[in-house]
């Protein structure tokens, strides 16, 4: 049985999936469609992907097609903005560390179709974490500081994390983010760094490096389903669909990355992750790429929370008894998959004894 969306969601994810079936999309349809789209930060996507083609661009009427035109401009000027700071960049950071682009900026630097409307927040930069200190000391000689003041998230950062805290310089509009590994050390699933850095890839002409097309698929993976509480990840999950979709139809790429996800241990974010590729955007999948299905009660607990927390909905639309209990569910969830218990409630009394205080203040 298909399964029942809101009428204005159905209406982007299948745009989003085949942008054929703006044809069935009437002008009252689109007011929805495109805050949806914002909501979920994809309007500037969904514009890329119809405006690629005259027809179907010719099928939006102009007042939608206004709002999906300034969505493109507005990413367009990010990505300008992230090119001057990784040319700035390349000159603030010692010659001898080797940075590798991750997330948005890796995307943009390869000129992948997927890039194309993504909006950029921020820069990630991945080094060694035996390079940490030299290039963060670097950044701050150049004018970036913490954003982060607290004593308590400052240590969460620097001990649990696998990021410093987010780092800002006056005048500039992204923030910076230096990571030394792609998953939080003391999360369930832990990307192991040195094969991770064994794939790495010069870009042409730069001094920079991406990981390898296997790696940064598992990272977006990793990222969305362990790193994030779902709400709203649209975006995150276009982007899974849009690299499944580019592999190489020759088989090899497939067994490569069936493998790598077996090293990593990620097989069960990667199994919710081609599920809701499938069931959203029609993400095809060979065989050899689903790993074993986690338990029956983690794929039902997830089947019901997804739609209720990574699927965007209008503001005006309350979430509901069963969507605030699956947005608390996907909460406890995003903690629990990033620390250990014992951490996980030293960590709550930290954060719950703060509040205290700053109650107690006010």
């Amino acid at each position: 049985m298909a399964e029942r969306l809101p009428q204005p969601l159905a209406h982007l994810l299948a745009i989003l999936q085949d942008p054929q079936r703006v044809e069935g999309v009437a002008l009252p349809d689109w007011e929805p469609v495109i805050r949806l789209a914002r909501a979920a930060r994809v309007h500037a996507t969904l514009g890329h992907r119809l405006s690629a083609n005259p027809h179907f661009w010719a099928r939006v009427p102009e007042q939608p097609r206004g709002h999906l035109q300034a969505a493109m401009n507005f990413a367009a000027w990010r990505r300008h903005l992230l090119d001057t700071e990784l040319r700035a960049l390349d000159s603030q950071l010692p010659a001898d560390v080797e940075v590798v682009l991750i997330k948005g900026a890796a995307y943009h630097a390869q000129r992948l179709p997927l890039a194309d409307g993504r909006l950029v927040a921020d820069i990630d930069l991945l080094v060694r974490r035996a390079d940490l200190d030299v290039a963060e000391a670097a950044l701050i000689e150049a004018g970036w500081c913490s954003t982060v003041t607290d004593p308590y998230d400052q240590r969460y950062y620097r001990e649990w994390s696998h990021e410093i805290p987010p780092m800002q310089a006056e005048g500039h509009a992204l923030e910076l983010d230096l990571h030394h590994g792609i998953a939080p050390v003391t999360s369930r699933c832990q990307p192991d760094p040195v094969v991770l850095w064994a794939g790495r890839r010069r870009l042409p002409d730069s001094r920079y490096f991406v990981l390898d097309p296997v790696d940064q698929l598992i990272h977006a993976v990793v990222h969305l389903f362990q790193d994030t509480e779902l709400d709203g990840r649209l975006r995150d999950l276009l982007d899974i669909d849009a690299m499944l979709r580019a592999l190489p139809d020759d088989g090899g790429e497939h067994d490569a990355l069936a493998a790598r996800v077996g090293m990593f241990g990620a097989g069960d974010l990667f199994w919710h992750a081609l599920g809701a590729c499938q069931r959203w955007l029609g993400t095809p999948v060979p065989a050899v790429l689903w790993p074993s299905p986690p338990s029956h009660m983690h794929v039902a607990l997830m089947a019901w929370m997804l739609p209720r927390t990574l699927l965007p909905r209008l503001p005006e639309e309350p979430a509901g008894l069963r969507g605030s209990l699956a947005a608390k569910a996907a909460h406890l969830r995003y903690h629990r998959m990033r620390m250990p218990m014992g951490l996980l409630l030293r960590h709550s009394l930290a954060k719950g004894w703060r509040r205290l205080r700053l109650r107690r203040v006010r």
